[in-house]
């Protein structure tokens, strides 16, 4: 075994910082609103010098090494673990480099295996760059070498330890196309980005935790104010409130994915993106399992869609245990950015649409609960619970885009679905990457002669599924055929 490793001493100094902020923030607020600052003070020193130390106790113990495409780890304080990762086990790296990580000149490293979960199942949050592309350079890449080694390859493997600094440029090759964001679709990203409710929700959840802090008498000084107020007034706060958390969330977006660039090579691609905390995923493109192509409320009008990637590994539990491939493109672009990135899922993916028959059965989804509240509400409260209508029509509405959208197909190797939701969805994948295939009739379907696919593909989680609901039963007999018994070049028919 190579000569177990540490990571760089920084590492005590980010883990520290990183519990040290978790715990402080929430101490802080109450104390603040309890007038004890005094107190927290007295307790953050003791927090300082107890997490600092149980941080350099972690790093003393947390040891590594790579030796013949293997990552050793050994850790523990009280417990001592030992983990061997194999390569054929990892699925995608994570190299990022936070604020902390960058004050020092380093960066963080995650290694996502087959099964590993959301989490990362090995984290190194403190080494230098050279030694990240090492790591992903012995544990992802392909080394490229001559049939024959050379008299210079002989003498470099006497080197060492000079050796590892110098493999990561060794392993590195020229990508074979850079594709970028650019600052016109970042703009666009950020104003079309749907996390503005997210804001808002987080803006609400703040006032709500805030407003028992508030001083009766402030509440009745302002109640006159408030209603002599013009309700055109009361309006334009409710407008300013919504842009300001809007021009939050655009915000939050351009620092998010701000220098978004993808690089492609022979076997895997490379996403880099963030202004503030620099993120790098090296993904293998034999780990992809199903493409998704999200066309959001917000961004369908313009043209708009977003493309994520299923995969064993390398997803997180901000995009839902999956990898955003793209943020935003537009739709006329879509064929060509699948053709540069992924080849193998630059197809065309006719659908066979849900019957006439079957819109009925959206409608009735969509529309029982919206129509029961509604009436329930005229009754109790007259003209007001008119206002229900308005929900029934929006709910009427996307119960016929649903209808509209659903659809799927098999052709080859490939089958593709396309539902929606709220946004529309369209999952591409290929049989081989199939982990189970069913088709479902329930009572009420088989009165019309209509069923629902599901299939699911490995993921960063156990696995991900995806339905198509009310197609006709003969095209959903059909792609079970495909899947488990016809021929690979069997197309389905559009219905």
């Amino acid at each position: 075994m190579n000569e177990l490793k540490r990571q760089h001493a920084a590492a005590i100094f980010i883990n520290a910082a990183r519990g040290l902020v978790q715990l402080a923030v929430p101490f802080a607020i109450i104390a603040f609103f309890q007038g004890v600052l005094w107190i927290f003070f007295i307790a953050f020193a003791a927090l300082i010098l107890i997490s600092v130390g149980f941080s350099w106790l972690g790093w003393y113990k947390f040891r590594y090494s790579l030796v013949e495409g293997e990552l050793y780890i050994e850790q523990g304080v009280f417990i001592k673990k030992k983990r061997y990762i194999q390569k054929k086990r990892v699925q995608a790296i994570n190299i990022s480099a936070g604020l902390l990580q960058r004050m020092f000149g380093l960066v963080k490293v995650n290694i996502d295996t087959a099964g590993g979960g959301m989490e990362a199942e090995a984290e190194l949050v403190a080494v230098t760059r050279a030694e990240a592309n090492h790591i992903r350079s012995l544990l992802l890449k392909e080394p490229v070498r001559s049939a024959e080694p050379t008299e210079t390859d002989k003498e470099e493997s006497a080197f060492g330890e000079e050796q590892q600094e110098e493999e990561a440029t060794f392993f590195e090759q020229e990508p074979h196309s850079v594709w970028r964001l650019g600052k016109k679709r970042l703009i666009y990203t950020a104003l079309t980005s749907s996390s503005v409710g997210i804001v808002l929700s987080a803006v609400a959840a703040l006032l709500s935790q805030t407003a028992q802090f508030i001083p009766d008498s402030f509440y009745e000084d302002t109640f006159d104010a408030v209603v002599s107020l013009s309700v055109l007034f009361l309006i334009f706060i409710a407008i300013a409130v919504i842009l300001l958390s809007w021009l939050i969330s655009s915000l939050i977006t351009i620092v998010t994915y701000g220098n978004f660039t993808i690089e492609t090579y022979d076997k895997e691609l490379v996403i880099q993106r963030g202004l503030l905390e620099k993120r790098q995923l090296t993904l293998a493109y034999s780990r992809i399992t199903a493409i998704r192509v999200i066309r959001s409320v917000i961004r369908q009008p313009f043209g708009f869609v977003s493309v994520y990637v299923e995969s064993a590994g390398g997803g997180n539990n901000s995009e839902q245990g999956s990898t955003l491939l793209v943020p935003l493109i537009h739709k006329r672009d879509l064929h060509q950015f699948l053709q540069t990135i992924v080849p193998d899922y630059a197809i065309d993916t006719p659908l066979a649409s849900a019957p006439k028959r079957a819109a009925i059965r959206f409608f009735i989804r969509m529309l029982s609960f919206p129509v029961i509240l509604t009436g329930v509400a005229i009754y109790l409260w007259g003209l007001i619970g008119l206002i229900g209508l308005i929900v029934v029509a929006l709910a009427a509405l996307l119960a016929w885009l649903q209808y509209k959208d659903a659809g799927a197909g098999a052709g080859g190797s490939y089958v593709w679905m396309r539902y929606r939701t709220i946004g529309q969805s369209l999952i591409i994948s290929r049989k081989r990457k199939i982990q189970s295939a069913t088709k479902q009739v329930s009572l009420l379907q088989r009165r019309k002669d209509l069923a629902t696919f599901e299939l699911n593909v490995q993921s960063s989680m156990a696995g991900k599924s995806f339905a198509v609901k009310d197609i006709s039963e003969e095209t959903g007999d059909q792609l079970y055929g495909w899947y488990s018994y016809q021929d690979e070049h069997d197309d389905i028919k559009k219905v």
